[in-house]
């Protein structure tokens, strides 16, 4: 069982959708599998982090077998603290997000979903670099799918735009992966794509720079850094809610994860090269992103802009290298997957209710629904950095790593907080408080199966802010490995 439970994880909701597809389903059918499926894979994925030792070194639960053997691809999948957390977040988050379309008659949704979940896991789990892509290059399809038809405004424009730009990044990012196939052919007289295994070749600082290039453009229109985002805000106003969370909540995460994975785990030196661009972009994103989110009049806009203010400094976290910047980066992607997950699906509720996500169009919520109006406030403050969640926690950490790299960096790191927060307390006053408009006239409150899905997310809010020690030891012991290595091996390349 132990052996398999990585591939049960990755491939069982794919197994759903197949076999539900062959037998054509009825809706009732299709929902119930969807939820069942989520529902297994979690429980699988918690056994997974009840039996993980964040004490051992490398990977866990690893299953490595042959695949294409004259080219040395490999079925290899492992896990460690890093992937972990985004495990545990994405499973944690599916069931929810099925049960946010419970009501959803197009069967689309459902199957896209499923593939969707499929594609993320897998990507998170490879260590082979053609799995790896191949997994990558899964996650987009539904998502182009899932905004291209089920979208509104200009979505089949910008189901494009994010389809071109995402492939551009994943090509860079294939010919770098081939050429590192090569080049261990070349050395060792066997092809392989084993992420270890590539990890071990050494090249000239020249090849190593363009050969870190394609890994770095894929992943920074993934996050997206600064002049890699014109696809963000478009994307997350046109798209329906559930790909909007998906893109915020998770995906945008794997541009970190594989930063982090990649970027350290194959060119640890050569990044550095690179880590000055990196900071750089990352800072003026910061406030480009919290600026654009100021001015914005659209809630999706708005915190699609927040979103990226917020991953640009779990970005800027990962390039400085030191154990504080590191720990808040990764406690950070998992709980902003959380507060906007919870933020996004509030928008769509809003949504539902109003047809409108303008905020001049807002107004009165908190006096017709009470119970609307706190979750709304309170995952709109728990993405500004609220004392005693989550985010606040991570952020804070980031911010120390920030200012033990240099003053300059943790100063403008610390003005996130105080720009998430301006336009944060702009937006909850004229949308939660204030007059009733005429599209809140009659809005109604939170139903039980709404409550039921946003609860969790905020109860997991609270106790990851107010009991960081609970979950730190999950991956802080495997970060300061990986952290002792990577010094030595830039101190040794140096």
């Amino acid at each position: 069982m132990m052996e398999m439970i990585l591939s049960y994880i990755v491939f069982l909701p794919m197994l759903f959708a197949v076999i539900m597809g062959l037998f054509r389903v009825k809706m009732p059918i299709l929902r119930v599998g969807a939820m069942l499926s989520a529902l297994v894979v979690f429980a699988l994925v918690l056994i997974v982090t009840f039996q993980f030792n964040p004490e051992a070194e490398g990977m866990q639960f690893v299953r490595h077998l042959p695949w294409i053997q004259n080219y040395g691809v490999s079925y290899y999948l492992g896990v460690d603290a890093i992937s972990l957390l985004i495990l545990l977040m994405t499973a944690f988050l599916m069931p929810l997000l099925h049960l946010y379309m419970w009501n959803y008659e197009k069967q689309g949704y459902w199957y896209n979903m499923l593939l969707l979940q499929t594609g993320v896991t897998g990507a998170v789990l490879s260590l082979d670099l053609i799995l790896f892509y191949l997994f990558w290059e899964t996650m987009l399809l539904p998502i182009f799918i899932m905004i291209g038809r089920y979208g509104h405004g200009m979505n089949q424009f910008h189901a494009m735009k994010i389809l071109l730009m995402t492939v551009l990044g994943s090509m860079a990012m294939l010919f770098s992966i081939l050429y590192l196939g090569y080049e261990y052919y070349s050395v060792n007289g066997v092809w392989s794509f084993a992420y270890d295994q590539l990890a071990t070749l050494h090249f000239n600082p020249k090849t190593s720079i363009w050969l870190a290039a394609g890994f770095l453009l894929a992943f920074a229109i993934k996050i997206p850094l600064l002049g890699f985002h014109t696809w963000m805000a478009p994307a997350y106003s046109s798209a329906p809610t559930p790909a909007v969370v998906i893109l915020s909540a998770i995906m945008a995460k794997l541009g970190a994860y594989g930063l982090w994975r990649f970027g350290y785990g194959l060119f640890g030196p050569t990044l550095s090269y690179y880590e000055p661009t990196i900071i750089v972009l990352a800072i003026v994103g910061l406030l480009y992103y919290a600026i654009h989110a100021i001015m914005e009049n659209n809630l999706r806009r708005m915190f699609a802009f927040s979103s990226g203010s917020h991953l640009s400094l779990i970005a800027l976290g990962i390039v400085l290298t030191n154990i504080y910047a590191w720990s808040g980066s990764l406690y950070f992607i998992a709980t902003h997957a959380l507060a906007s997950a919870g933020i996004f699906l509030m928008i769509g509720l809003l949504y539902r209710r109003t047809e409108s996500v303008h905020i001049s169009n807002l107004g009165g919520i908190a006096s017709i629904a009470p119970r609307f109006g706190f979750l709304f406030a309170f995952f709109a403050l728990c993405i500004a950095g609220l004392p005693g969640t989550g985010g606040f926690v991570g952020e804070l950490l980031i911010i120390i790593g920030a200012f033990q790299e240099s003053l300059a960096i943790g100063f403008a790191a610390a003005t996130t907080m105080l720009a998430a927060m301006l336009f944060v307390f702009w937006m909850l006053q004229r949308t939660v408080f204030g007059p009733v408009s005429r599209h809140t006239e009659g809005f109604e409150d939170l139903t039980t199966t709404e409550l039921v899905m946003l609860t969790p997310i905020a109860l997991l809010l609270i106790i990851t802010g107010i009991a960081p020690s609970l979950f730190t030891p999950l991956f802080e012991p495997q970060l300061q490995q990986l952290l002792h290595r990577l010094l030595q091996t830039i101190g040794g390349a140096s």
